[in-house]
């Protein structure tokens, strides 16, 4: 996975460009944020009631032929597995 390729993924899940490296999302359940740094990318969940979740991931640790279940997975899951 790249960069373009997250990108890429957060318009298409309804994440709204905040800037070209900045993807935010609001539903009633709270906010996810996803910033793509140089390598890798920082998902950050704020659920209504809930601590908010950090989750980094490394580009190279995300395969291409899964990237997109796997990013899903990542906001589904309460606890992702590598």
């Amino acid at each position: 996975m790249n960069a373009d390729m997250i990108a890429a993924w957060a318009v298409e899940n309804g994440f709204h460009a905040m800037d070209s490296r900045n993807y935010r999302r609001h539903d009633n359940a709270g906010v996810i944020t996803i910033e793509i740094k140089r390598m890798s990318f920082l998902l950050i969940d704020e659920r209504q009631g809930l601590r908010p979740r950090l989750i980094s991931r490394l580009f190279k640790d995300i395969s291409l032929t899964s990237g997109s279940g796997r990013l899903q997975g990542l906001l589904l899951d309460g606890n992702p597995t590598r």
